[in-house]
């Protein structure tokens, strides 16, 4: 793959069609984009493990069946697609991006490897106009600044997505949790509305409460191969964990819909001592995060 040249630590400024801004920064394993001083992407070899835990997770979601066909909505450097597309080199993928600095910067800063075509459009949009699509996995993966928008959190969205899937497709999220559970609680509930198999991979510290983190969903029609899901996260360093007990999560929570207009929350990390006084919650929610079958 060949990609920009600098030192690291070297920074080049993007700017987006609103006016808003990041920076792609060279690493010494890759190149990240950062906002705010927070990496949203980060592009290494294919072939290692990739740096960011989500992207981890999300790869570890799709299991070990190789997909014939893959919608990612949402762009940024595709390192999930490049990951997918060393693992299963036969995979189709389309990658949907509305913002063209981001396409631009992937088409021409960092070649597409083969059986990846990147799309500059309104993912929603494109999601509603493919139902019957067969996708075997349709990834949705958007965020504005640091934050899901309401096109990509309700039924309605999902409901488009699961339209696009084959039979027995699975349907992942790059969410959120944290220390105000009611939004991934709402996203687990939506998703339950739709889809007899819902599962989740995070951090037992998140879901106590005690910090803000990422969470990926994942729901199908067929039952998940929640054993090969468990052994891909075995050891990683982010300790992660596939969480398969929904009920007392979930709660009574309803789904979300497109006239609530609901934004993931913002990003809000504790105090040291709000932390400590989580711990013993952290603790107790390791009980949750035991292997479960479906």
């Amino acid at each position: 793959m060949s990609t920009p040249s600098g030192p690291t630590g070297s920074r080049e400024r993007i700017v987006f069609s609103d006016g808003s801004t990041a920076d792609l920064v060279r690493k010494e394993d890759g190149w990240a984009i950062e906002m705010g001083g927070v990496a949203q992407s980060h592009l290494g070899d294919p072939a290692q493990p990739p740096r960011l835990a989500s992207i981890r997770w999300m790869l570890a979601a799709l299991g070990d069946r190789p997909p014939r066909r893959v919608a990612h909505l949402g762009g940024a450097l595709l390192a999930l697609p490049r990951a997918l597309a060393h693992r299963w080199p036969s995979a189709t993928q389309t990658v949907v991006e509305l913002e063209p600095a981001l396409v631009e910067l992937a088409r021409s800063r960092f070649p597409l490897p083969d059986g990846i075509t990147m799309k500059t459009a309104e993912a929603r949009s494109w999601l509603e106009a493919h139902p019957g699509s067969d996708h075997d996995a349709i990834v949705i993966d958007v965020f504005v600044g640091n934050r899901i928008p309401p096109a990509f959190t309700s039924l309605e969205c999902m409901t488009a997505a699961r339209d696009a899937l084959s039979e027995d497709g699975r349907l992942i999220l790059n969410s959120v949790a944290g220390p105000e559970l009611l939004f991934t609680r709402r996203e687990l509930a939506t998703l339950r509305t739709l889809f007899e198999h819902v599962a989740m991979i995070v951090q037992g510290s998140a879901l106590a409460g005690a910090r803000f983190g990422n969470a990926t969903l994942i729901a199908s029609a067929a039952p998940l191969d929640t054993e090969v899901i468990q052994a891909a996260l075995a050891g990683d360093p982010s300790k992660g964990a596939l969480v398969t007990d929904l009920d007392p999560i979930v709660d009574g929570a309803e789904p979300i819909h497109d006239a609530d207009e609901l934004w993931s929350p913002e990003p809000n990390l504790p105090d040291a001592s709000a932390a400590l006084r989580l711990l013993e919650q952290a603790r107790q929610a390791v009980s949750t995060l035991r292997p479960a079958s479906d």
